[in-house]
């Protein structure tokens, strides 16, 4: 039992006098707390959205129970992949030990050299798999996925598979 578990009929009945307890006094007493009744219920339904948003962020196996909770609730198909990215070559001073081979031309083993703008932009941070069979609004997929994601992770792409 939870400190924020309270039932107001029972409480209606376990504070009443014995001599007073007949059914149209807890009936009138019952409508008078009638509004108490109605915040109580209000202020269940929020404590427990905010108990699941505090329950989730943006670990991947967090976001995508999220995910299957809106969209898949039964089969829970949704899945985050890593997006497949080629790892940027270094290149090391003489000090550092770490030699890279650089081929001439003429030797056909070529290395791609890329500035760290370009490996950043070439891949995104993850990719949502999404089933065909399930029905979505993307809209609504991307304020969720906005919601929960890490902050780092700015780049994401929704992938119906």
């Amino acid at each position: 039992m939870s400190l924020f578990d309270l039932n107001l009929q029972k409480l209606i009945n376990y504070t009443l006098p014995v001599r007073l307890r007949s059914t149209n006094m807890q009936a009138w007493l019952g409508a008078l707390v009638s509004p108490v009744t109605w915040l109580y219920n209000l202020f269940s339904t929020n404590r427990q959205t905010n108990l699941y948003l505090l329950a989730h962020n943006g670990q991947v196996c967090y976001l995508q129970a999220a995910l299957n909770d809106a969209f898949d609730n039964t089969l829970r198909r949704i899945t985050i992949t890593d997006t497949p990215g080629a790892d940027a070559v270094y290149i090391y001073i003489v000090p550092e030990l770490k030699p890279v081979p650089l081929y001439l031309v003429s030797e056909h083993q070529p290395i791609a050299l890329y500035t760290l703008a370009e490996t950043l932009a070439s891949h995104d941070g993850f990719v949502v798999n999404v089933p065909a069979a399930v029905t979505f609004d993307a809209s609504y997929m991307r304020a969720l996925i906005d919601k929960y994601r890490l902050v780092s992770k700015n780049k994401y792409t929704i992938n119906i598979i």
